[in-house]
C-alpha cells in the first residue's frame, strides 16, 4: 500500500507565488485573473491582458523584483493587483493612493480629450491589518464629497482586501453564502493550510474561477525552484523579525543595566552623605568601582 504523502502547497500569500497564479500562459491562470478582478471590482471583467510581466528567474533581493501584476481591460481599464504579505510600516493609504493616479496618468497623453480617462483600480490583498477601526475585511475607496458623499467620477478606485479580518468559517458549507470577493480571500488566506481542505473543496465547487486558481497552484507547487524562492522569502522574514526582538531585547537589557547603575549611584551617593563607611565598603556593597565612589565623594 502506498504511503500518502503529507499536504505541501505553496504559500499563495508570498508575493511570488501569488503572481504565479494569476500571470501563467494557461487558460486557468487567465480565468483565475478574471474571476478574482470580477470579485474585486464587482462587475464583470470579461477580457484582461498582464502587462510588463517578466518571471523572475532567479531570487536575489525580493525588493528588487516587482510582484504586481499589471493588467488592461478590454475597454481600457487598468488595474494594479499586489500581494502585501506583511506590515512594512509604509503609509499604505497614501501608496495605494499614489499608485492609482499614476495608472491613470500612464494611459492619457497631452492633448486627449479627457473622456479618454479610464477607470483605474488599485486592488491591494494585504495579510495584516490596514484599519483596526474598522472590522470590514473589504474596501472599495473612490474619491467622494466627505460630507454628503456625493462622487466625483470614479476614475481613481482604492480596494483594500484585509485576510485576517475574515470572518470564521466552522463549516465548509457556510462558504456557499459568502460573497465572491470573500470567497477569493478565503482561498488565498487557507488554500495551503492542511487543516482547511474541506473548506477549499467548497469554494472550487463554489467559483469556477477559484477552481482554476487551485489547478494553477498546484502545477506551480511542482516547480523545485519555486519551493527555493519561498524558502529564502520566509527565511529572510524570519531573519528580520529575529532582527526585531534581538533588537528589542538588547534594548531592554541596555535600559536595565543603566537602570541599576544610576540606583547603584543613588545609594553610594546616600551612603556617602549619611554613613561613615568607608568608599572600600560602599563600593562593595553598590557594586561599583572603588574609584567611581570616591569620585562620587569628592562631588559632595
Amino acid at each position: 500500500m502506498t504511503e500518502k504523502k503529507p499536504f505541501r502547497m505553496l504559500n499563495p500569500r508570498l508575493d511570488a507565488n501569488f503572481k504565479a497564479i494569476f500571470t501563467q500562459d494557461s487558460d486557468d491562470s487567465r480565468k483565475a485573473l478574471k474571476s478574482f478582478l470580477t470579485a474585486a471590482i464587482g462587475r464583470k471583467v470579461e477580457s484582461v491582458t498582464v502587462v510588463n510581466n517578466d518571471e523572475p528567474r532567479q531570487y536575489e533581493e525580493q525588493r528588487g523584483i516587482s510582484y504586481d501584476i499589471n493588467c488592461t481591460f478590454d475597454d481600457g481599464e487598468k488595474a494594479q493587483i499586489e500581494m502585501q504579505s506583511r506590515d512594512e510600516g509604509y503609509e499604505y493609504g497614501k501608496r495605494a493612493e499614489y499608485y492609482a493616479a499614476r495608472l491613470v496618468s500612464s494611459v492619457i497623453d497631452a492633448g486627449d480629450d479627457w473622456d479618454k480617462v479610464p477607470q483605474a483600480y488599485q486592488i491591494s490583498v494585504l495579510n495584516f491589518t490596514f484599519d483596526k477601526a474598522n472590522q470590514n475585511p473589504v474596501h472599495h475607496y473612490i474619491m467622494c464629497d466627505r460630507k454628503d458623499g456625493a462622487k466625483l467620477n470614479e476614475r481613481l478606485n482604492v480596494i483594500f482586501m484585509e485576510l485576517p479580518k475574515l470572518p470564521e468559517i466552522k463549516r465548509a458549507e457556510e462558504a456557499k453564502n459568502l460573497p465572491a470577493v470573500i470567497k477569493w480571500c478565503k482561498f488565498l488566506k487557507e488554500a495551503d493550510n492542511p487543516k482547511k481542505q474541506d473548506l477549499i473543496s467548497e469554494l472550487t465547487k463554489e467559483e469556477d474561477g477559484i477552481m482554476a486558481a487551485e489547478n494553477t497552484l498546484n502545477k506551480i507547487n511542482m516547480d523545485e525552484w519555486r519551493w527555493i524562492i519561498q524558502g529564502q522569502i520566509e527565511g529572510r522574514k524570519r531573519d528580520y523579525t529575529s532582527g526585531l526582538l534581538a533588537a528589542e531585547r538588547r534594548g531592554l537589557a541596555k535600559g536595565l543595566a543603566e537602570g541599576a547603575q544610576q540606583t547603584a549611584i543613588a545609594n553610594a551617593r546616600n551612603l556617602l552623605q549619611k554613613s561613615n563607611l568607608s568608599p572600600e565598603i560602599i563600593a562593595e556593597c553598590c557594586s561599583l568601582p572603588v574609584e567611581q565612589v570616591l569620585a562620587l565623594k569628592a562631588e559632595l
